[in-house]
């Protein structure tokens, strides 16, 4: 009954991660159907789930690692379903933000260590108080992702970046 339970946990916490990393995001292109959306995220799901089973469940990332793995998720999901994707491609602050996601419900659920990240949304990043924000949506750059890591570790002070990111996130 355990593992049942596990596997409706996951099913569960995978609705909620796509919900937070695809919805309003225009990563599908124009005429795409249910069925082959459905399709895509059961393999972006897969892809991640072996990641984080094989590599996080594991051992401590360190954040240059889970950059590496971002930008391999996001290489793996353009070159594989680029037939779904907007101008064939993926944003990288899409693919962040899936693989956060997934790592803060496994973390707060205590399957996992403390993600080296935290999922950088419209919310997070407005309460970094940068002078130009980017959009969560449109980042694709790996020295913008690589600025709000390190403005976010400088928020957090002595905390992980996903321990002040659980402090300073709140739902509208």
């Amino acid at each position: 009954m355990k593992a049942k339970k596990s596997v409706f946990l996951n099913d569960e916490i995978w609705v909620l991660t796509f919900g937070g990393g695809l919805q309003r995001s225009g990563v599908y292109a124009d005429n795409i159907s249910d069925a082959k959306k459905a399709e895509f995220r059961k393999s972006v799901k897969g892809k991640i789930n072996k990641l984080v089973i094989s590599v996080y469940a594991k051992s401590v990332v360190t954040s240059d690692e889970h950059i590496e793995n971002l930008i391999g998720i996001k290489d793996w999901i353009n070159l594989k379903h680029s037939d779904v994707l907007r101008n064939g491609k993926i944003k990288l602050g899409i693919v962040q933000k899936l693989l956060n996601l997934y790592l803060k419900y496994q973390w707060c659920l205590g399957e996992l260590e403390t993600p080296p990240h935290c999922p950088f949304d419209r919310i997070i990043i407005s309460k970094m108080k940068l002078p130009n924000p980017p959009a969560w949506t449109q980042l694709d750059s790996v020295g913008t992702y690589k600025m709000l890591v390190e403005k976010a570790s400088q928020l957090a002070g002595n905390k992980s970046i996903a321990e002040w990111e659980l402090d300073v996130f709140s739902r509208r």
